[in-house]
């Protein structure tokens, strides 16, 4: 009978435990038909380059797993791994062999904020994506036009602190380590990435810094105004480029909904002579529920290859899980 309610204890406790813990798989499916005036009509994939070195679909299909544990007292360990699928033909979308290319970290969070360390996206591309119109879809012309404050949107060996939020205001810090550069492309140099954010009521704003050592600073200062029936956003970037004039320039948008469709234009000018073209975008999106869209999209990128445009369109669905 001892040996029975010790057992019984052994299983409540091994349940409490569990219960304290929670795992998440989640993913995206989404695919395209697109054209451009480049290249002729297609599944708008990884493997149909568009436009530049984007894709004419909302977002690249992936599938990830998530969870944290409660640690108590008010602390909580996190983790984060997440791969592409190239929706297309099955096959995994790897990053240079990585299975778990966009996502790779682990995290510890309280009413300090969150310290995550890992393969991540960055600092930049949270402050750009707080207020930017199409949720950073692939078709994105700020990001085509000046990526996330320079650079693409994740990097490994990331080390980054995320504040709680102080009323509306927040801020956010991470490095790449010098031993870590190589990882990144960038042998033998570290980097750190610097943001701060508000967002409270209608306004969304952000600015955010980062150099990579020995290279230019690239910042980017956006925010968005929420006025209900429609919603604007702009930004002025200045994209360092070691050896020459930093690419500067703007982008502005509008996005409104009408009931279940959603309509937004964007632009994104580069100003400066030495990269001085103009990107723009005309997206649709049809909520079929609360995690299913219909969207049609026409992108035009200001500077291809020979100095020539690119017109492209796209009709495509994304699911998300």
């Amino acid at each position: 009978m001892k040996k029975t309610l010790i057992a019984l204890a052994a299983v409540a406790a091994t349940g409490a435990a569990f219960a304290q813990s929670s795992v998440t798989l989640y993913g995206v499916a989404d695919v395209a038909v697109g054209k451009t005036n480049a290249a002729g009509l297609g599944l708008a994939n990884d493997k149909f380059q568009a436009i530049a070195s984007n894709v004419l679909n909302n977002g690249n299909s992936r599938f990830g797993l998530k969870g944290t544990e409660d640690l108590g007292g008010g602390l909580k360990a996190g983790f984060n791994f997440e791969g592409g699928i190239n929706i297309a033909n099955g096959a995994g979308n790897t990053s240079g062999g990585q299975l778990f290319s966009r996502a790779a970290n682990v995290s510890l969070m309280g009413g300090f904020g969150e310290i995550r360390a890992g393969r991540s996206l960055t600092t930049s591309f949270y402050s750009v994506a707080a207020w930017e119109l199409t949720g950073t879809a692939n078709y994105s012309v700020v990001a085509n036009q000046f990526s996330f404050g320079g650079y693409g949107p994740r990097e490994s060996a990331l080390v980054m602190y995320n504040s709680p939020k102080f009323g509306g205001l927040s801020f956010s810090a991470s490095t790449v380590l010098k031993a870590n550069g190589a990882l990144n492309g960038y042998a033998d140099k570290s980097k750190y990435d610097l943001a701060i954010g508000y967002a409270a009521g209608p306004l969304t704003a952000g600015f955010a810094y980062n150099k990579i050592s020995g290279a230019d600073a690239s910042y980017v200062l956006g925010g968005k105004y929420d006025l209900g029936t429609f919603a604007v956003a702009g930004s002025y970037n200045n994209v360092g480029v070691t050896g020459a004039d930093d690419k500067k320039g703007f982008t502005l948008g509008v996005s409104a909904p009408m009931g279940p469709v959603t309509l937004t234009a964007d632009i994104a000018r580069a100003t400066n002579s030495a990269y001085k073209n103009t990107d723009f975008l005309l997206e649709a999106k049809y909520a079929l529920s609360k995690r299913t869209f219909a969207y049609a999209v026409y992108m035009r990128d200001g500077a291809m290859a020979g100095g020539k445009s690119v017109n492209g369109y796209s009709v495509g669905l994304r699911h998300n899980f």
